[in-house]
């Protein structure tokens, strides 16, 4: 007797079969029913099982815990298309799920430097940062998130990413080096005289005197102290130096800032005290102490407004005449219209007031227009355009007119996102700006590169 329920290898063999070999009796009708039922099954499971993609199967495996199949079905296949960047995002995942951090952070970030977009590429990122105690780079990320994100909506994911990332505890230390460009004291006068009393006399040569291009560098060193697992106390100091060919040019400065800081999703603010010491070439020049208080909001989806107040008292050594206030506002409001693009807008005002040499007491207003995004390979671009004006509230020495200047500035910022040189990350600044002034002194244009290197150790 032949077997009731043959193995078929298609589905018009099991009908043609089954026509040929339809039971003569009601007694074989039901099983072999049943076997063509079963043969018709398997035969789709098995068609279904062959349709399924690679990243189907690898998503399967991941999904089961089974990492070591996973990566070497992804590692093995050469994906394209669609199925591209989530079989990337799927091999970070296996390799955070198999204890190697540093190669998920690597691919992450190539995935964003491609597709800034997706938010649980970056929400990953963030828990490997926080996972080698990365918090700096973490809370960077996280902010990118919360740029646009509904914070209504996703409160809950978001803090427990911030819980997840903590606030920032112990020492810190971070460094800078940048090539400056050529400078003088007014930054180059365009001018060729300037009128005195009424008669022109012409700019001495030593009036441009070139510094020269020079080096900056300069070292930050901190301490926090995490108060709750949203405050913070913390203590800064701060050296820097600028050094030129001309020596006359150079100077040095350190910093000291102590103060608290308060970080939610919605809003932060943060208050400290700051003094500061200046040099001249090496030769002690002034000494500062004030304050600053900042703070940001966010007032809708993907809008944020900031704003900070700056109060600083100068006092010089060898000339009390040129002690100053200086007491400088500002605001702004940012706009993340998506993940690839965020606008920005500003506005600033300061007052300096010699009591002295009213001469160089003054009020300045100035508003800037900004926007950043990203260019292609993980390049970022930071541009801004700001004019303003300043005006002084005295005689010029010597001149019978009131100083005004009138200026503008366009500068671009270029980052690369995850590229560093021996262990440092480079930015590049252009600049153009130009300043005209009823005092020929300080009537200028001033172009010019500048190349940064910062680290945190």
């Amino acid at each position: 007797m032949p077997h009731p329920c043959p193995a078929f290898s298609s589905e018009m063999g099991v009908h043609r079969r089954a026509a040929r070999r339809r039971p003569h009796s009601g007694t074989r009708g039901p099983l072999a029913t049943i076997c063509l039922a079963a043969v018709l099954l398997l035969a789709t499971a098995g068609y279904a099982a062959r349709a399924q993609t690679a990243f189907q199967s690898a998503e399967a495996l991941v999904s089961a815990g089974h990492y070591a199949e996973a990566e070497t079905l992804l590692a093995g296949t050469r994906f394209q298309g669609e199925e591209a960047i989530p079989a990337a995002y799927l091999l970070a995942v296996v390799y955070a799920r198999t204890n190697r951090p540093d190669k998920a952070e690597k691919l992450l970030r190539e995935i964003l430097s491609r597709q800034p977009d997706i938010d649980a590429v970056r929400i990953e990122l963030i828990k490997i940062l926080a996972l080698q105690g990365k918090r700096q780079g973490a809370g960077y990320h996280l902010n990118r998130l919360t740029d646009t994100a509904d914070l209504a909506r996703d409160d809950d994911q978001l803090r427990q990413l911030a819980r997840r990332i903590g606030t920032t505890e112990g020492f810190s230390v971070s460094g800078y080096f940048s090539l400056a460009p050529s400078t003088n004291v007014n930054d180059g006068t365009s001018q060729s005289t300037v009128m005195i009393g009424g008669l022109p006399f012409t700019i001495a040569n030593s009036a441009r005197e070139q510094s020269g291009v020079g080096v900056r560098a300069g070292l930050v060193a901190g301490y926090s102290h995490a108060l709750t697992e949203t405050q913070s106390a913390y203590v800064s100091l701060s050296a820097g130096v600028s050094d030129y060919g001309n020596d006359q040019f150079d100077k040095q400065h350190g910093e000291l800032r102590a103060g608290l800081r308060r970080d939610e999703l919605r809003y932060s603010v943060q208050a400290e005290a700051i003094a500061d010491r200046h040099w001249h070439n090496r030769k002690s020049q002034s000494l500062g102490f004030g304050g600053r208080v900042a703070a940001k909001w966010n007032v809708a989806q993907g809008w944020w407004l900031s704003g900070e107040i700056v109060q600083m008292y100068r006092s010089f050594d060898k000339d009390s005449g040129a002690d100053a206030s200086t007491t400088r506002a500002t605001a702004s409001v940012r706009h993340a219209v998506s993940r690839r693009l965020t606008l920005s807008a500003g506005g600033s005002f300061e007052k300096e007031s010699v009591s002295a040499r009213p001469w160089n007491s003054y009020d300045s207003v100035s508003g800037t227009l900004g926007l950043e995004m990203p260019i292609a390979y993980g390049v970022r671009v930071k541009a801004a355009v700001t004019a303003g004006s300043r005006d002084f509230d005295d005689l010029f020495p010597g001149l019978r007119l009131i100083r005004r200047d009138r200026f503008w500035e366009v500068r671009g910022t270029f980052t690369k996102d995850n590229f560093e040189i021996a262990g440092f990350s480079p930015i590049i600044s252009v600049f153009t700006k130009e300043q005209t002034s009823n005092v020929a002194f300080y009537d200028y244009q001033s172009n010019g590169m500048e190349l940064t290197f910062t680290k945190a150790f």
